[in-house]
């Protein structure tokens, strides 16, 4: 059975782990991505220790399929003047490969959105690479339009 749940401290190992299979396969662009994909353990403890420690600014949500992690959302929670409230970023959804093709990314998506929808939100955006079609014709399928926008990174050492 599929079902998703918030990351609990005893979660950090699996979410690292899926963290780093995520980027493994993601990651074509370094420079865009800032070597993110090669920080040591500590640095990914550290950071979802602060991400378990500020509910108010991110969520990390595990997927299991019968109570053995296969995938994560990492979703970022921001007030929005656009929506005079709440608003949810999908920063990152993974499923490993040997769920795909389940209907899970359609489930993940759903309790993605059942999710924002519980704590308030009134929007959920995110992006996806040019890189990634796959991608594209998924979230098309589920109801979601590309918005004619750009991305805009700078790093501050």
């Amino acid at each position: 059975m599929f079902k998703y749940r918030e990351c609990k401290v005893a979660d950090c190992d699996n979410w690292i782990d899926l963290n780093r299979e995520f980027m493994a396969s993601e990651i074509q662009d370094n420079d865009l991505w800032n070597g993110a994909d090669t920080v040591n353990n500590e640095q990914f403890i550290e950071t979802f220790k602060s991400g378990l420690n500020t509910p108010e600014r991110v969520r990390f949500l595990l997927f299991e399929e019968d109570s053995i992690p296969v995938g994560f959302t990492n979703l970022m929670i921001i007030y929005s003047v656009w929506t005079h409230g709440l608003a949810c970023i999908v920063d990152d959804l993974y499923l490993r490969e040997c769920v795909r093709g389940k209907g899970y990314g359609r489930q993940a998506m759903a309790y993605i959105e059942e999710y924002a929808k519980s704590i308030g939100c009134k929007r959920i955006q995110f992006q996806s690479e040019i890189t990634n079609p796959g991608a594209e014709s998924f979230y098309r399928a589920i109801g979601y339009n590309p918005a004619n926008m750009k991305f805009y990174v700078k790093y501050f050492d």
